[in-house]
């Protein structure tokens, strides 16, 4: 069976209390780029550049308060956000292109970046020049907070709230073209094609949408409750999921083979020790992912056989990264774990 073998950890400010890793990464080269909310009430935030081959790190950016993100990079500049309600594009050496404040307290989850602008879902969706700062439009018609990504084709943008609507907006006026429900917990969107919308409701629904009309096709039932971007290779999807909203015990990472353009088969699916803490990882025929057991998964991405024993993590895994036969893992108590795979 697959073994790991340690090469090196790196722990942020070891015995300090409270590092938690942000949800996503960044790699350039050989420099991974994450952020870390710090401290007992994690109200303040470093984005951290460690180099893969010395280990060395370096602060890029620091915040009084949270960045759950390490930003979208492009061209040697960073965008990001943060709990404060503002909007940043900064440069690699952590020197300041510009700044915006949006007038929110959350505006700090999910972002999206386009050719030429900066897109922000919050309890408003913003729409910046991602070259000056300057706000283009704002949209308050969904008050609900967001926790959903957005996501954008060549004329819409795409998300959810958590209590409210599923929403497609033009993209260049932010007007709404259509919403979809009321009271829903959406989670993630994802486009299958032009025309279908793929919809997770944290509580354990998925939802295909007409992309144009907002019209509902069909509504499937999940395992569990929903939080991670599903995964597709070919005609599968690969779905992690949970058995509650919080302290979890349970969890799955189920494999779904589509037989039409509005059904979907289950393959295989995986038990793990509590809720699924990331997405499904693919390399080659492996396919990781972690739980909040604090264990790491590995199994044959075709029919869920395990391929190696459960490994513990140093904390609850948010974020695998496999490269040149090398498994990093991210973990909430600010660890950097990295791997040979044998």
């Amino acid at each position: 069976m697959m073994k790991l073998k340690t090469r090196w950890t790196y722990n942020y400010k070891k015995g300090m209390q409270g590092p938690m890793v942000s949800n996503d990464y960044y790699i350039e080269g050989d420099k991974l780029y994450f952020s870390l909310a710090i401290g007992l009430s994690a109200f303040d935030s470093v984005l951290l550049e460690l180099d893969l081959k010395t280990q060395e790190v370096r602060t890029v950016f620091e915040e009084k308060h949270v960045m759950r993100t390490a930003g979208i990079h492009e061209n040697g500049k960073i965008y990001l956000t943060t709990l404060k309600g503002m909007a940043y594009c900064v440069n690699l050496d952590g020197s300041i292109c510009w700044s915006a404040e949006l007038g929110s307290t959350n505006a700090s989850f999910k972002m999206a970046l386009d050719e030429d602008r900066f897109y922000v879902s919050d309890y408003s969706i913003f729409c910046i020049d991602k070259n000056t700062g300057e706000i283009i439009w704002k949209n308050d018609t969904f008050k609900a907070k967001s926790n959903c990504n957005i996501i954008y084709d060549e004329n819409y943008i795409y998300g959810g709230e958590s209590g409210g609507h599923v929403f497609c907006l033009d993209k260049f006026t932010g007007n709404v073209c259509w919403a979809y429900g009321k009271d829903e917990w959406i989670s993630n969107v994802t486009l299958l094609d032009n025309n279908r919308l793929l919809v997770n409701h944290i509580h354990g629904k998925l939802y295909i949408l007409d992309a144009k009309s907002g019209e509902l096709i069909c509504t499937k039932k999940s395992k569990g409750y929903l939080y991670t971007v599903p995964v597709f290779e070919n005609t599968r999807m690969y779905i992690a999921d949970a058995d509650a909203v919080i302290n979890s015990k349970s969890g799955n990472m189920t494999c779904y083979e589509w037989t039409s353009e509005t059904d979907f088969k289950e393959i295989f699916s995986v038990k793990a020790g509590g809720g699924v803490s990331t997405k499904a990882v693919i390399d080659g025929n492996r396919l990781f992912f972690a739980a909040e057991d604090n264990y790491l998964y590995c199994v044959d991405k075709n029919t869920g056989e395990e391929l190696m024993p459960k490994k513990k993590t140093k904390g609850i895994c948010r974020n695998i990264i496999v490269c040149e036969e090398q498994l990093i893992l991210l973990s909430d108590k600010g660890q950097v774990e990295c791997f040979e795979i044998v």
